[in-house]
């Protein structure tokens, strides 16, 4: 595959690390800085960004998201879906943490027609209280997010990962 043909993908991690779980995005974006990516694949650690993450998803030809979202489900429960699903989502109270940022982002971007094909990935906190740490049982989740949103970013760039050691 030449690099003219790989697509940009933009991997953002949302949110905020001081209130634990609340700041998964951020530390799924970090677990992924550990591993080797092309050139294609931009890692952002977007924050609490708000409408400035509009910027961030400029020029990608693929998005992918990471973000605490709340659905009063058991905590650690991942989900994935595209932004056309958000209002299924919004229809059973389930809302990112960062509602109004991520929402005006997303809409903003399908009423400009500049938003990327994109994927979410989103997962139930159990605590927003202070603490610069996962809870327990979302940080055992946290390799699986990772693993979700490494197998999208190589889908998005058509390459297969099979592991060196097992040749």
């Amino acid at each position: 595959m030449t690099e003219e043909k790989c697509p940009k993908v933009v991997v953002l991690g949302i949110g905020n690390v001081l209130l634990s779980d609340e700041g998964i995005g951020i530390h799924a974006i970090n677990e992924l800085r550990k591993e080797s990516w092309p050139e294609q694949v931009e890692l952002v650690d977007g924050g609490t960004g708000g409408l400035g993450l509009l910027s961030v998803l400029e020029g990608a030809e693929r998005a992918i998201i990471i973000d605490s979202l709340e659905a009063g489900v058991e905590p650690g429960t991942i989900f994935k879906f595209q932004p056309k699903d958000l209002t299924t989502f919004m229809d059973r109270s389930a809302l990112s943490l960062h509602q109004v940022g991520i929402m005006e982002v997303l809409n903003l971007g399908r009423t400009l027609d500049s938003l990327p094909p994109t994927v979410v990935f989103g997962v139930q906190p159990k605590s927003l209280a202070m603490g610069l740490d996962l809870t327990p049982e979302i940080k055992a989740k946290l390799p699986r997010v990772v693993k979700m949103v490494s197998d999208e970013i190589c889908q998005a760039l058509c390459i297969r990962r099979d592991s060196d050691e097992d040749d």
